[in-house]
Parts: C-alpha cells; sequence; structure tokens
C-alpha cells in the first residue's frame, strides 16, 4: 500500500515539474474599468516573445510558470504580471490598467492691462542699418541656402557633400535630400508611435541613443516592416533588432535606470 502511494506521489510530482518547463497559451483581456483596450504592447521579458492587444482587448502569448509579462501602451501606466500557478490556470484572465496623469505647470494671472498700455521696449527706437540702409555693393543679392550640413529631426547630423561627392548636378543632390527628408519623417512617426519606456524597459536602449537605434534599424528595412502594419511582426523585428544593437544597455544599468 505504502509502495502504491510512494508511485503516484511521483508521477503527481513529475507533472508538476514538466508543466512548469512547458509553454502554455494563455489568453487574456486588458481593460480600463471594464473597457477594452487596443493597441497595448504585451511582452514575455523572460522569452521576448510579444503580442499586441486587438481591437476588443484580446491577447494571447505563450508562458510558463515564473514568466514575466509587461504591459505598455502610451496612454496608460505600465503594468506587470508575474506568472503564478494560479493565473495560468484562470480562463479569463484581466490586466486592469490606469491612465496616465499630466501634471500643468503653474500659471501665473496678471492684472488686466488697460487698451492705452504702451511697451516700453516698443516705444523704443532703434535704427535700422543694414547693407541696402549704406547703400553698400550687392546689397539686394540674396543669400544662397546652404544644404552642405543637414540636421534631421530624428537627431542626426550629416553633411551632404560628403554623401553626394561622387555624384554630378543639382537634380541628383535634391533627389538624395528628398530621400533622407523622408526617411527621417518616417524614423519620427515610429519614435511618436512607442513609447520611451517600452525603448528602456523592452528593448533595454538608453533613452538618449533611441533615435540612433532607429537609424541603425534604418539599414535592417525597418522601414519596409513598418509599412506592412502588421504590429506584432513589427514588434518582434525591433525586438531582435535590439538584442544584437551595440549601445543595448547593460543589465546593471537597467536596474540604475529604473530607480
Amino acid at each position: 500500500m505504502q509502495k502504491q502511494l510512494l508511485f503516484f506521489l511521483l508521477i503527481i510530482i513529475s507533472k508538476t515539474i514538466l508543466s512548469q518547463n512547458k509553454d502554455l497559451l494563455i489568453i487574456g483581456k486588458v481593460v480600463l474599468d471594464s473597457v477594452p483596450i487596443s493597441d497595448v504592447h504585451v511582452i514575455n521579458l523572460k522569452s521576448s516573445n510579444g503580442t499586441i492587444t486587438n481591437e476588443i482587448g484580446l491577447f494571447e502569448i505563450p508562458v510558463k510558470v515564473g514568466d514575466s509579462l509587461s504591459f505598455s501602451h502610451l496612454n496608460f501606466n505600465k503594468r506587470y504580471l508575474l506568472i503564478t500557478e494560479k493565473n495560468i490556470s484562470e480562463e479569463n484572465l484581466v490586466i486592469k490598467l490606469t491612465e496616465k496623469t499630466v501634471e500643468l505647470k503653474e500659471i501665473t494671472l496678471q492684472k488686466a492691462r488697460s487698451i492705452f498700455y504702451v511697451d516700453k521696449d516698443i516705444m523704443q527706437y532703434s535704427v535700422h542699418v543694414d547693407a541696402k540702409s549704406l547703400n553698400l555693393p550687392y546689397a539686394n543679392t540674396k543669400k544662397q541656402k546652404d544644404n552642405s550640413i543637414v540636421s534631421f529631426k530624428s537627431g542626426g547630423v550629416l553633411s551632404v557633400d560628403n554623401l553626394i561627392n561622387s555624384l554630378n548636378g543639382n537634380n541628383k543632390r535634391a533627389k538624395l535630400l528628398k530621400k533622407m527628408t523622408a526617411e527621417d519623417e518616417q524614423l519620427s512617426k515610429i519614435r511618436k508611435s512607442l513609447t520611451d519606456d517600452f525603448f528602456v524597459t523592452d528593448l533595454k536602449i538608453r533613452k538618449e541613443n533611441i533615435n540612433l537605434f532607429l537609424n541603425y534599424c534604418l539599414e535592417k528595412n525597418i522601414l519596409f516592416i513598418y509599412k506592412k502594419r502588421n504590429k506584432i511582426q513589427f514588434i518582434q523585428f525591433l525586438i531582435n533588432q535590439s538584442k544584437i544593437y551595440p549601445q543595448k544597455l547593460k543589465p546593471e544599468e537597467n536596474i540604475l535606470s529604473k530607480n
């Protein structure tokens, strides 16, 4: 009788161990006060698998006991969930997020001015002196725009003359500038569509290097992936590129950034 009890006990223990090491597909829903939230980034921090909630707030992702999930959205506070024996078996897993609060700057109210009030700075008369008023030669010559140095919104400053030194003609120069400007605008859209917290916490990219990381991904066809409008594929692409990015945060730096 004791041998039989021991045998059944070993079977139960072995099944428990196997279930802990095996990935299970869980299904959950992300809400705000019972209202479903779409486009929430769900990342398994241990396996680096990711997904996005659909239009009714549902998601599914493979997990196992001990994994940690992060839920992030531009308009909501980030939340983490530790996978346990209890919640991995729940049929209706509901994740509740809270809205981000925006602190407004202090406004100083001043006494209303009379309609006859005149600012002293406006009353100060200063003589306008330029090349035209002094009758200098070439006074009407307009300064040509210098495109040798171009500063982009995404943070990069490039010498165009060095890039197009081998090209001839203003037409080729203009086409290159147009292409570079369009790429920069696309990278700016990508940056705005994601949170800085997503880059720093999930991708382990320093905040000051986010634009550099996006420029790095430009050579990896990030715009081609982005234009497919497949959010899950796009997030997985960023996760994969962050793993090989040389300026990635070290584990100890990531801990300090959270503090």
